[in-house]
C-alpha cells in the first residue's frame, strides 16, 4: 500500500470515529494518531454546537491531558486569525462544509473555552474524582478540607502503620507474621506487598480464609501423605522390579517396599524419601526410563504403569499441599494487611488525607450510593459527552465511574433532551497489566456493554480500527505483524478470529530490523571495600 492510500485510509477511519453524532469504541495501535483523534472529536463536538463545558475527556496521565489541552488550544487559536479560505480548508478536514455561521462559530470557540470556569474539562481520572469529591464532600462522608497526600507522606504513614502492627507481641497477627517471615524475607518486600494491597483495596468476604482456599484450588483437608494410589498393585510391581530390574532399580525398589512396610505416621515423616523415587533432584517428574529399566518395561508393562500412576498421585499430593500453603500465606498476609491498612486509614482520617486509591474508591461509592442519587442528577445535568483515552488501562472501579456518569445517556430520559455520546479509544496490546488494577479483559467487556446500551436506545454505534501507523516504517511493522501472526505469541494480543496488520504512512522510507543474538548476563562485580 502506497503512502497516499494509507493516508486516505487513516483519514477515513479517523473521520468515522470522530463523528460527533455517534458513539464509538476505537481499537487503535501505537502511532496511529489517538491523540489527534481525541482532539478532532472534541473540535467536531464543539463545532456541532455542543457547549464546551458539557464535554468531559478523561485521559490516563497528566502529560496526555496537557498534550490534548495544548493541541486543542493551538487549533482554536489558529482559527481566530486564519484567513477565510484557510479556515474553510481546516473545517473541511474535519468533515464540515464551511459557511458564514460555521466560521463565526469556529472563531468564537477560543474565547468560549478560555472563559470556562476551570477551563476545558480534560483531566486524568484521579483529577476528575478529586473535583467531584471537592464538590460533594459531605455526601461522600469526607472532610470538606481534605488534601491529597503527597507520595512521601503516604509512604511514611503506611510505614508507621506497619511498624505499629509489627510491634504487637502476641495474638493471631503475631502468629501470622511469624509464618510469613520465612516466605517474605525482608521488611522491604513486606512493605511492597502492603503498598500493593493499599493501592488495590480489594474487598474480601468475611470468610476470606475459605475464599483463598477455593481460589488456590486447595482441598478441604490436607492430603494424606501415607496413602498411595493402589497399594496392592504397587507392591506387586515393586516386587517384580526388585527381582528382575537392573542394579540401581533393585536397590530403589527395596527402599520403596521398605517405606510401604512402615506404619502410617512414619510414612508421613519419610514422605520426602518416597518422593525422591519419582522426582529428580530439581523436583521434576522422572522420565519413564528413570522409573523402570527399559528392558523390563517392555517385558512387563504393568510395572511401569503402576509406577507412573503412583508418580501422578505423588505430584497431585504435592500440588495440593502447595495450593494449601499459598492459601494459608494469602490468609496470613490479609490478616496482617487488614490491620495495617486500618491503622493507615485512621492516620489519614486524622490528617484529612486521601491517596489516589481513595479518590477512585470514594467517588465510586458516591456515584453508586442510592442515597446520593441527586449527586448523579447534578453531574448528569452538566454532561453530554464523555471521552475516555487509554481505555485498555481502565480498572474495573474506574469503569464503574464511567458507567455511572453515562447511566442516563441512553436511558431515554436524561436530565435534558439532547443527543449524548460516549467515546473510548485504546489498545489492549499496550495495556499496563495490573497497573492500578488495570484489567485488559475489561476492554472487550465494556465495549460490549456500551454497544448493547447504545443499540437499545436506537442510537448509532461504531467500532472503527486505527491500524495505519504514522510512526514506524514498513520493515519494522512487517516484523511486528510476523511475530504475532501465530500462537503462542498472538495469545492475549490478537483476538483468535483476527490477524494483526499494520499499514505504514511512511511507505518507501528507509527502515531496517537487526536481530542480535542473546547476550549472556555478566556476573556483577565484587563490591570494592570502603576506605
Amino acid at each position: 500500500m502506497d503512502s497516499d492510500t494509507a493516508l486516505r485510509r487513516a483519514g477515513d477511519a479517523q473521520r468515522l470515529a470522530s463523528d460527533p453524532a455517534v458513539s464509538a469504541f476505537v481499537g487503535a495501535s501505537a502511532g496511529s494518531g489517538k491523540t489527534k483523534l481525541l482532539t478532532d472529536r472534541l473540535l467536531r463536538l464543539m463545532l456541532a454546537g455542543n457547549p464546551p463545558g458539557r464535554i468531559l475527556c478523561l485521559t490516563f496521565t497528566r502529560a496526555a491531558a496537557a498534550e490534548m489541552a495544548l493541541r486543542l488550544q493551538r487549533s482554536l487559536g489558529k482559527w481566530v486569525v486564519m484567513e477565510e479560505e484557510e479556515l474553510d480548508d481546516a473545517l473541511a478536514g474535519l468533515g464540515f462544509v464551511a459557511d458564514a455561521a460555521l466560521r463565526a462559530q469556529a472563531r468564537k470557540l477560543f474565547a468560549e473555552v478560555l472563559d470556562l470556569p476551570g477551563g476545558m474539562r480534560i483531566s486524568t481520572i484521579h483529577a476528575f474524582c478529586q473535583s467531584v469529591l471537592r464538590r460533594f464532600p459531605l455526601e461522600a462522608s469526607l472532610s470538606p478540607h481534605f488534601e491529597l497526600a503527597a507520595e512521601e507522606d503516604r509512604a511514611l504513614a503506611l510505614q508507621a502503620a506497619q511498624q505499629l502492627i509489627l510491634a504487637q507481641e502476641t495474638g493471631p497477627v503475631r502468629a501470622a507474621v511469624e509464618r510469613l517471615a520465612p516466605l517474605i524475607g525482608t521488611l522491604d518486600r513486606l512493605r511492597g506487598l502492603i503498598d500493593a494491597l493499599a493501592a488495590k483495596r480489594v474487598k474480601l468476604p468475611p470468610a476470606f480464609a475459605e475464599a483463598f482456599r477455593r481460589a488456590a484450588g486447595a482441598p478441604d483437608r490436607p492430603p494424606d501423605r501415607a496413602r498411595v494410589s493402589d497399594e496392592a498393585r504397587l507392591r506387586a510391581a515393586l516386587s517384580v522390579l526388585a527381582e528382575q530390574g537392573s542394579a540401581k532399580f533393585v536397590e530403589r525398589a527395596a527402599a520403596m517396599l521398605g517405606w510401604l512396610d512402615l506404619p502410617g505416621e512414619m510414612r508421613r515423616e519419610r514422605f520426602p524419601q518416597w518422593c525422591g523415587a519419582f522426582l529428580d533432584g530439581r523436583g521434576q517428574p522422572r522420565a519413564p526410563g528413570g522409573l523402570v529399566n527399559p528392558g523390563l518395561a517392555r517385558q512387563v508393562p504393568a510395572v511401569l504403569e503402576a509406577l507412573c500412576a503412583e508418580q501422578a498421585h505423588v505430584l497431585r499430593i504435592l500440588e495440593e499441599e502447595a495450593a494449601g500453603r499459598v492459601a494459608a500465606a494469602s490468609s496470613d498476609l490479609h490478616t496482617f494487611a487488614a490491620l495495617v491498612l486500618a491503622a493507615y486509614d485512621e492516620a489519614k482520617g486524622r490528617a484529612a488525607w486521601l491517596d489516589y486509591a481513595d479518590l477512585i474508591h470514594h467517588t465510586n461509592r458516591l456515584l453508586v450510593d442510592p442515597g446520593a442519587a441527586w449527586v448523579l442528577y447534578k453531574l448528569d445535568g452538566g454532561l453530554d459527552h464523555l471521552l475516555l483515552d487509554e481505555a485498555q488501562d481502565t480498572a474495573p472501579e474506574q469503569w464503574a465511574i464511567a458507567e455511572a456518569l453515562t447511566a442516563e445517556f441512553f436511558a431515554g430520559q436524561g436530565a435534558r433532551e439532547v443527543k449524548r455520546t460516549v467515546f473510548a479509544v485504546g489498545d489492549p496490546k499496550q495495556s499496563i497489566y495490573s497497573f492500578q488494577g488495570a484489567d485488559p479483559a475489561g476492554f472487550d467487556r465494556w465495549r460490549d456493554n456500551l454497544r448493547a446500551r447504545v443499540a437499545a436506545a436506537g442510537e448509532t454505534w461504531r467500532e472503527p480500527a486505527l491500524d495505519v501507523s504514522f510512526r514506524s516504517t514498513a520493515p519494522v511493522l512487517a516484523l511486528v505483524d510476523a511475530v504475532f501472526a501465530a500462537p503462542p505469541a498472538s495469545a492475549g494480543v490478537v483476538p483468535a478470529a483476527r490477524t494483526l496488520r499494520h499499514d505504514p504512512v511512511r511507505a518507501g522510507q528507509a527502515g531496517a530490523v537487526e536481530l542480535w543474538p542473546l547476550a549472556p548476563a555478566s556476573d556483577p562485580p565484587d563490591p570494592m571495600p570502603w576506605t
